[in-house]
């Protein structure tokens, strides 16, 4: 397998799950994957408070992962890493 064809599916697709799970904190689901509301046991004020800003996060971090899955199974990485070499 080759290497581009490992980023995509180890990086890439995984990123694809976190964007669903970010789209589903956002519509008040799946809140019990948020930590400390394992069971539940969290209020609705609470989980009200961080769903937003944790969806978005997810949205974000997937979307990059999507990125850097997809740029690597086209096999520019290398160029990738050159471009953000200021960061």
């Amino acid at each position: 397998m080759s290497d581009g064809l490992q980023m995509l599916l180890i990086i890439g697709i995984p990123g694809i799950f976190v964007d669903i799970m970010g789209i589903q904190f956002l519509r008040n689901k799946w809140l019990r994957l948020i930590a400390g509301n394992t069971f539940g046991d969290a209020s609705k004020s609470e989980t009200d408070r961080v769903r937003k800003p944790v969806g978005i996060f997810c949205i974000i971090i997937g979307f990059f992962m999507v990125v850097i899955g997809v740029v690597g199974w086209l096999g520019h990485l290398d160029d990738l890493i050159r471009l953000t070499s200021f960061l």
